[in-house]
């Protein structure tokens, strides 16, 4: 099994390579991994993870003075069915490469959509839509944010906010 990851992960880096190579433009150096992981974590629960739709940020998370990214990306058709899930991870930069959090689940058909995400300090914003009383399963339309902090190695959903006092 495990040279199978590694196979895949080999692949997978050559593959985004000669891609980006194709349209004049390197791979950061971070996708080859990104790519293998999200592949084996598409495996794992076999279903399939199309790259068109993830979206990433980067900055420096953990605070260690070295770019973090933060990878948004969707599963679907686990075991044959036609929902879909969306992960985050954080790619944390190493002096070996990168190295993935456990992912994090974000977003799903019928729950919400990620549409791109933003960090300030250990804060990761989501851009999200959820799903509007009349809104079909494939297009929640009720745009919003979800605010998640990188804390002990793990994106945590930030606690909602408390209200002002009124003052009455």
């Amino acid at each position: 099994m495990r040279m199978l990851v590694m196979t895949v992960a080999v692949v997978a880096f050559l593959w985004v390579g000669a891609a980006e190579r194709a349209r004049g433009q390197a791979p950061a150096p971070w996708q080859g991994f990104a790519n293998a992981w999200i592949a084996s974590h598409a495996q794992r629960v076999k279903g399939k993870a199309p790259k068109e739709a993830r979206k990433s940020c980067e900055g420096d998370l953990n605070g260690d003075g070295h770019a973090d990214v933060v990878v948004v990306y969707g599963i679907e058709g686990v075991d044959g069915g036609n929902d879909w899930t969306q992960y985050v991870t954080v790619l944390t930069s190493t002096q070996q490469g990168y190295g993935a959090t456990l992912p994090k689940e974000v977003g799903a058909k019928t729950v919400r959509e990620v549409g791109g995400c933003t960090i300030a300090g250990t804060t990761v914003t989501l851009d999200a839509k959820t799903y509007g009383p009349k809104d079909p399963s494939c297009c929640p339309s009720v745009p919003g944010k979800v605010e998640l902090t990188f804390a002990k190695g793990a994106l945590v959903e930030a606690s909602a906010p408390v209200p002002a006092p009124s003052g009455k």
